[in-house]
């Protein structure tokens, strides 16, 4: 037969844990972010109120903004010559320089200098050390793209990542 000390002293004790659990759950759910409101991972629908938009039209209120960009989702790493090549335009259309970085896994491979509106590149050199760090094969890969004002030179807070496969021969 269980001692009756011995059984209430191991309630005891799983009850001090299970409260001890959810006291910490509970504190961590007060103590971490809430969550923002994050954009969708696919496209929505098509706005009600979108219009179609004509080059040649002001925007009501005055002008903001634009920012385009054109690129080739591929780039090819030459480790011999240490350059990537890759086709990336800042459009005339933009009002934004730009630079860009070549990025595998996270890692900066490549950074442009600033592209002005109207320009293109289509060779990098390899940041130093970056060839030996890589090994012959496909990777996936990324364009980092930071913005900056044209008049002042000041970057913008805006910035875009765009994904791409990098070849490494």
């Amino acid at each position: 037969m269980k001692d009756p000390k011995n059984v209430r002293k191991n309630l005891l004790t799983v009850l001090a844990v299970l409260c001890a659990l959810a006291l910490g759950i509970a504190v961590g759910a007060l103590l971490l972010p809430k969550d923002e409101h994050l954009p969708p991972d696919r496209a929505p629908e098509q706005d009600p109120n979108a219009v179609p938009y004509e080059e040649d039209t002001s925007i009501p209120g005055g002008e903001g903004g634009s920012v385009t960009l054109r690129y080739q989702a591929t780039a090819e790493i030459d480790r011999e010559s240490g350059t990537v090549s890759l086709a990336f335009v800042d459009p005339a259309s933009s009002d934004q320089g730009l630079v860009i970085q070549l990025l595998i896994q996270g890692e900066v491979l490549a950074e442009s200098g600033l592209l002005p509106p109207g320009t293109a590149v289509y060779t990098l050199e390899l940041l130093p050390g970056a060839a030996e760090r890589l090994e012959p094969g496909g990777y996936d890969g990324s364009f980092l793209v930071s913005y900056y004002d044209t008049e002042n030179g000041q970057r913008s807070v805006l910035q875009t990542e765009a994904e791409i496969r990098v070849t490494v021969k």
